[in-house]
């Protein structure tokens, strides 16, 4: 899950909100359209409000009226200038924590551990000379995102072979099993009774009190806090009674600690990550080929990762922790450089196992260099094309998805073309981070030799929901089914557990959720089939708002905010249809225009695009529940 820069831009948030009603005064649209009216508008306002539906476009997501923007490269200046007159970490990590205290940011007790935990990691990169606040700011969201780099530094050995649509395995196939785990983020000090809502980034624990009604914690767990160790065990007693012996595969996608962020240390850091490492051997080590990914949490602080080998102290306790599964010499050593690794799964099935924390954009480090980092991309490249040449499949395993806005663009517009590249070699890709259960897909020119051929789609990403209930959500796993021969996906089964419902009886029930292929109305996982649930859901409410409550593994949060809106529809479809999260505003720019086609007024069509995406912008920003 990811966790905004908290210490560099502390000050900022709380200048932003304090500034909200300037925010209003700046720009403050409510336009309702008259139909009849709209005949008067000259083509020179048609003009202008087409202008101005490009420009907001173009800010969707970032922040539409600049405040946000500037008050961040504001912030950046200042600090900037503390360092250029000489101010020592010291001074700047005091100033940091006297204004987010004085601000009541956050509580005392959270600044003054936060803020020493990021002080050296943001004064080092704010003195790189060609570091700019416009480009600080950029590159963790609060501004558009200019990189600086947007070249290819990929290089593909050999041309792509003719592609070749991949066929559904026989329903009759011998199969096997994956199991999917991701965001366990377990919390060992969860106290039953405790405060829920305490105002602080965790809760649910003795110094916080007391709750009161709803706000206490249950003894089964709270949807604002993390997991007890209590109902992982439950969830992982399950899995071994249901499925035993059949899980052949493990895939463990990262973030073991809780999000006690401002009281971490390297060892509650590393001994989270055991504590984790622990329950898997004990359950799965001895019957299940285990294959786990590194996450945004795992090093300290969170979404800290120098390039190499300044995180060789948590990429070597991982390296130890994991020994029984990672113990080819190569391997280990690109485990400790980079935090990546391959491994075969049998003849002919291989995984690689990516460090997403190479391309997350809150890792302040890659503010200087975001274009290879560790050259964890050109050895993607070099590994796939070993196996294209030896006809091996390959499953891509990481936590953070590349369609999303934690990825760097231009990162993941790099895999993107990777993975278009080996599409007949990678089968699928397994991600985590988000909490939430989702899927998005990979395009591909159909014709790629001719760039206006319609697109199609190339590859599946599959997002796992967390086990952890931080926050709004039951604690979920995933079971693939695939075939036992070509590794291709025929099945994906979902399972939670209604927390409310655990905590009223006493005890868990782990059911199955949904099957993809039904729930998709669709006959296979394949690629194209994918696809075709996208347009079933485009076409049919009941069929998105199902996807709504999966979303959330069906936890009560959709039930008080039902996908009924255009806004609700156009972000679940686009991020969908996005595995680079530029390709998210394409799909908005599209979608909008495909759904106003048969307006054939212009000036009525421009005012109603620049509802939807005022509509849109306010449902981002306030309906949409963030990672933390």
């Amino acid at each position: 899950m990811k966790v905004i820069i908290p210490v560099l831009l502390l000050f900022v948030v709380f200048l932003f909100n304090y500034c909200f009603a300037i925010k209003q005064t700046q720009q403050n649209f409510d336009i309702s359209i008259d139909d009849n009216n709209n005949n008067n508008n000259n083509n020179n306002d048609n003009n202008k409000i087409n202008d101005f539906n490009d420009e907001y476009f173009e800010k969707l997501g970032y922040d539409t009226n600049g405040t946000k923007c500037d008050i961040c490269k504001f912030g950046i200046d200042q600090i900037q200038k503390m360092i250029v007159s000489k101010k020592g970490i010291d001074d700047v990590s005091k100033y940091a924590i006297d204004l987010c205290t004085y601000l009541h940011i956050e509580k005392a007790e959270v600044c003054n551990g936060l803020i020493p935990l990021f002080t050296n990691m943001t004064y080092n990169v704010l003195s790189y000379p060609t570091v700019t606040g416009e480009y600080v700011c950029g590159f963790v969201g609060f501004c558009p995102y200019v990189p600086r780099n947007s070249t290819n530094i990929i290089n593909f050995p050999k041309p792509k072979p003719p592609h070749v649509a991949p066929i559904a395995p026989s329903s009759s196939s011998p199969t096997m099993k994956i199991l999917h785990i991701s965001d366990i983020h377990v919390d060992p000090v969860y106290e039953v009774g405790m405060n829920a809502d305490c105002g602080e980034p965790l809760c649910c624990r003795a110094p916080n009190g007391p709750g009161v009604g709803s706000n206490a914690a249950g003894e089964w767990g709270h949807y604002l806090c993390d997991i007890n160790m209590r109902m992982v065990e439950s969830m992982f007693e399950f899995i071994d009674e249901e499925f035993g012996d059949e899980i052949n595969i493990v895939f463990w996608t990262g973030d073991n600690p809780p999000h006690d962020i401002w009281e971490q240390t390297y060892d509650s850091q590393i001994n989270a990550s055991q504590l984790v490492t622990n329950l898997v051997k004990k359950y799965f080590g001895s019957t299940s080929k285990i294959f786990p990914a590194i996450g945004n949490h795992e090093s300290l602080p969170v979404n800290s990762f120098p390039l190499p080998p300044g995180s060789s102290w948590i990429f070597k306790a991982l390296s130890y922790d994991w020994s029984d599964w990672i113990n080819v010499d190569e391997q280990v050593e690109n485990l400790q450089y980079g935090g990546y690794y391959t491994l075969p799964v049998q003849n002919g099935l291989r995984v690689i196992s990516m460090n997403m924390n190479w391309c997350n954009n809150g890792n302040l480090y890659l503010a200087e260099n975001s274009t290879d980092p560790a050259n964890m991309l050109q050895w993607i490249v070099d590994t796939l094309q070993a196996s294209e040449d030896i006809d091996e499949k390959v499953y891509l395993v990481g936590h953070i998805p590349p369609g999303i806005a934690d990825c760097i663009d231009g990162w993941s517009e790099q895999l993107l073309q990777i993975v278009n590249r080996y599409e007949d070699t990678i089968l699928a890709s397994f991600y985590g981070h988000t909490h939430r259960d989702e899927f998005s897909l990979y395009y591909t020119q159909s014709d790629e030799n001719d760039p206006s051929s319609p697109m199609r789609a190339s590859n599946v990403i599959y997002t796992t929901p967390s086990v952890t209930t931080y926050q709004n959500q039951n604690p979920s796993f995933r079971i693939y089914t695939v075939d036992a021969t070509t590794g291709y996906v025929m099945e994906s089964s979902t399972y939670h557990t209604d927390l409310d419902q655990a905590n009223l009886n006493g005890k868990p029930t782990w059911l199955l959720e949904y099957n993809a292929t039904k729930a998709y109305n669709i006959p296979d996982l394949t690629p194209i089939s994918m696809d075709l649930a996208i347009q079933n859901m485009n076409s049919s409410s009941s069929m998105l708002e199902d996807y709504h409550v999966h979303f959330y593994s069906a936890s009560p949060y959709p039930e008080s905010k039902p996908c009924t809106s255009i806004s609700c529809k156009l972000d679940y479809i686009c991020k969908m249809k996005s595995a680079a999260y530029l390709k998210y505003y394409e799909c908005i720019h599209h979608e909008v225009n495909s759904y106003l086609s048969n307006e054939n007024n212009n000036s009525i069509k421009s005012y109603k695009k620049l509802n939807i995406l005022l509509e849109l912008d306010n449902y981002l920003n306030n309906e949409v529940l963030k990672s933390c």
